[in-house]
């Protein structure tokens, strides 16, 4: 897969998503133009320095153990001072995510990945990039993004979307712990289904992350 410059396949999303709102609105990060939207989870560890035991919590589980509500808006960001340092994520747990997404996706479907540039990584992602292959091919660029990172995933493409743009992945707040996705009926009965990946529904018009004051 060869990775470049000419953003112009993924320039419809920038074109249809909402510039004048906050960062942390759905229609912020995706075009109004999907039947559904879901923000979808990445793994967290949880990890008891007195046993080293490890084990993976969700974000409703740590809601209801911090006695906040689970809300659309909920995140990392919600969690105490007191408890972050117990919290970490897992590249093997990621990956696995990403398989289920591949999987109701359809690993085979012709897919655009985009960046829009960042620091911290391999030259090649430094600027707005464009790689095109199918979705099975995610795991081996989110591998290279990461090339100058260790043990976490810190880096993934900011969109996703196959070539007729019948959905779209979005994640433009880093190491946010989570993605948006906007889809049509079928994938999103396909996420209401199935129990390996955390998602909350949302609207377009939705907060769905809240940002540090």
């Amino acid at each position: 897969m060869t990775i470049h410059n000419n953003i112009q396949a993924a320039i419809w999303i920038h074109r249809n998503r909402d510039f004048e709102g906050d960062a942390n609105l759905v229609r912020s990060i995706l075009p109004d133009r999907y039947e559904h939207y879901f923000k979808v989870f990445l793994p967290l560890i949880f990890e008891n320095e007195e046993t080293g035991q490890r084990k993976k919590v969700t974000y409703e589980q740590l809601a209801a153990s911090i006695k906040k509500p689970f809300s659309e808006s909920f995140c990392i960001n919600n969690l105490p001072a007191l408890l972050t340092p117990f919290i970490a994520s897992s590249a093997e747990e990621d990956y696995k995510i990403l398989g289920e997404l591949i999987s109701i996706l359809g690993p085979e479907t012709e897919t655009i990945f985009h960046g829009i540039g960042e620091e911290n990584v391999p030259e090649a992602f430094g600027k707005p990039w464009i790689a095109k292959g199918i979705l099975a091919n995610l795991p081996a660029v989110v591998e290279a993004l990461n090339g100058n990172t260790k043990l976490e995933l810190v880096h993934f493409p900011n969109y996703i979307f196959p070539v007729d743009q019948s959905w779209c992945i979005g994640n433009m707040i880093p190491q946010s712990g989570l993605f948006l996705l906007g889809c049509n009926a079928e994938i999103a009965q396909q996420l209401s289904d199935q129990k390996e990946v955390e998602t909350v529904e949302l609207s377009v018009k939705s907060t769905y992350y809240e940002l540090r004051s």
